[in-house]
Parts: structure tokens; sequence; C-alpha cells
């Protein structure tokens, strides 16, 4: 299990690290093809479970959403002239609501339509939205990509310490029924070696960021990435199902090895425009 795992990484982490460095086109595709695999995965996940779900629908919306908001929120000079930036979200989501609507016409068990409707509506919002606050935190001037860089050290960080440790330390379970394999121990050496990760890259490449910055933004990404974890673990045991898929050896899926992003870019992305850059 070792093995798959290190070589997954081998090959993943640097194709993540030059599309971070690239931005743009490249970053953009990298980052649509984790949200268009994830939307795959939990759709394929809620059919195999039997439950009522307009996959391909949600799909091609969950598509044009992410798109809308990098062109949106990164390119927004492109309809500039008419002011359509400002009203890309909630055109967008006012089509969708219009769109699964009349899909639920369409839909072959009637009895369930509008319950199909809610679950294939919710990871527009649990997966593609925050996401694509990928795009907007990488499009940040001028350090967008030195903090795109930092968000994802933290995150690493976090996850091999809390593996390492949970492996060789764990004892006490986190939670024995979201993810019983996680332990405090694992957690707690984690979250130590993401705050170290906070501080070196503070001192290497971030000297805008103050110690004391680094330290809580570190602090930030842990909690809501160790929540963020436990939440798509929720959601599996909710459906009976151990990986949201098997696309990467040793990781299962990608909604697996990318879950601790979903409450964590958003909220970072927030903290930096607000409080941070100036």
């Amino acid at each position: 299990m070792l093995l798959p795992r290190f070589l997954t990484a081998l090959i993943g982490i640097p194709l993540l690290l030059i599309s971070i460095w690239w931005g743009q086109i490249p970053f953009l595709i990298l980052t649509f093809g984790i949200i268009l695999l994830s939307l795959y995965e939990y759709y394929s996940l809620l059919e195999e479970a039997g439950l009522p779900v307009f996959g391909k629908v949600g799909i091609l919306c969950g598509s044009i959403f992410s798109l809308g908001l990098f062109l949106a929120g990164t390119k927004a000079n492109w309809v500039e002239p008419l002011n359509l930036e400002k009203i890309v979200l909630p055109l967008l989501i006012t089509l969708f609501f219009l769109t699964f609507t009349l899909a639920a016409f369409f839909y072959k068990n009637r009895e369930n339509a509008f319950f199909g409707i809610a679950l294939t509506w919710l990871p527009l919002f649990y997966i593609v939205w925050p996401f694509s606050h990928l795009f907007l935190l990488r499009n940040l001037r001028p350090d967008g990509k030195l903090y795109t860089f930092f968000l994802f050290f933290i995150i690493w960080s976090l996850d091999i310490g809390a593996y390492i440790g949970g492996k060789q330390f764990g004892k006490k379970r986190l939670s024995e029924f979201i993810s019983p394999k996680k332990t405090w121990e694992g957690a707690f050496i984690g979250s130590l070696l993401a705050l170290i990760s906070a501080v070196a890259c503070k001192f290497t490449f971030l000297n805008s960021l103050t110690l004391k910055s680094a330290l809580l933004l570190g602090f930030i990404i842990l909690i809501l990435a160790q929540s963020s974890d436990l939440s798509e673990s929720l959601l599996k045991r909710n459906l009976k199902i151990k990986d949201s898929g098997s696309l990467l050896p040793g990781h299962g899926g990608i909604l697996d090895r990318f879950d601790s992003f979903l409450l964590t870019t958003p909220i970072v992305y927030y903290i930096l425009v607000i409080f941070i850059i100036k």
C-alpha cells in the first residue's frame, strides 16, 4: 500500500507544483480536471447507492459554474464593457435552478424527482464552489502563486504528519464512526508539522507575511483541512463506502485526495483578501 501511495505522489506532486508555478491555462486545466473528476465520483457513488440523481446534468452545470467563476473572478476584463462580471454568479445560479427544476419533469422516477434535485444541487456548492476558489487564490496579486504554494504545503505537511503519526503512535480514535483510522496522536503530529511548515514557508518564500500571520493562517488551515477531511469521510460513511474512487493508487479517488481543500480554500482566500493583502 505504501509503494503505490509513494509512486502516485512522485508523479502527482511535481505536476501540481509546475501547474501552480505556471498558472493560467495549465493551472486551470488541472483544477478543472479535479472538479470534473470529483463531480463524477460523487454522482457515481450516489447512483451506486441507488439514490436519485441527475448526474449528467450536474456535471454539465458544474463545468459551466466552474468556468464561469474562473472567467468572472480571474478574467473579469473580458466582460468589463458590459459589467457582466457583477451578474455572472447570480445568473448562473438562476439558470441552474431553472435547469434542475425542468429536468425533474423528465426524470423516470417522478416520486423522487425533487429529492434527486437536492442531491444533484449539493456538489455545486460542496465541490465546485470551494475548488473554484483555487483559481481566485492563484490569481491574487502580487503573491497569489506563493499563497497557493503555502496552502498546498500546509495541507501536505498535515497529511504526511497525520499519516506517519497515526501509524507509529496512534491509539486513541479521533472519531470511531466517521473515520476509524484517524487518531488524536496523528492529528497532533500532523498539526505540529503543518505549523512548522507555515514557519518554513514564511522564511523561505513568503517574506511579505509576518510570523504571527503565518502561524495564525497555518492554524486556521490545519483546523479547516481536518474538518473538511472528516466531512468527506462522513459522506462516505453515510453511503457505506470506503473510498470515493480508485483513480489514484494508494490514495483512493480524486475527492479522497483533495477533500482537505473543500472547506479550506474559500476561507483562506477571503482571509487574504479582507485582512492580509491590501
